[in-house]
């Protein structure tokens, strides 16, 4: 076992195997308490009341967003909180292109 291997593992046991208990915890709650991450189910947004989640990019008929699973559909994201700042033209693109 070379040095850093054996000193990750007396880590890991000197503060309770944190980094096992880590590495198996997929999602997180955001500031708002809305679950993130990849075992948040497709259809998060429906149940979803906060406020716009923030707009990253648009990905075919999805825009990729800063909760859930990072996507909502464009069409529904449009008619509960209008189309986001900066992306008035790639919505439109992308909502006659998905049409």
């Amino acid at each position: 076992m070379d040095m850093y291997a054996w000193l990750m593992h007396l880590m890991s046991r000197m503060f309770g195997k944190t980094a096992k208990k880590n590495m198996e915890k997929q999602n997180v709650k955001g500031a708002d308490n809305t679950e993130t991450g990849p075992d948040v189910s497709e259809d998060w947004y429906l149940s979803y009341e906060g406020s716009a989640p923030v707009v990253e990019g648009i990905y075919e008929q999805n825009y990729g967003v800063d909760r859930g699973d990072g996507a909502i559909p464009i069409e529904y994201y449009v008619k509960k909180w209008g189309i986001p700042d900066g992306f008035e033209e790639e919505t439109e693109e992308a909502l006659k292109l998905y049409k």
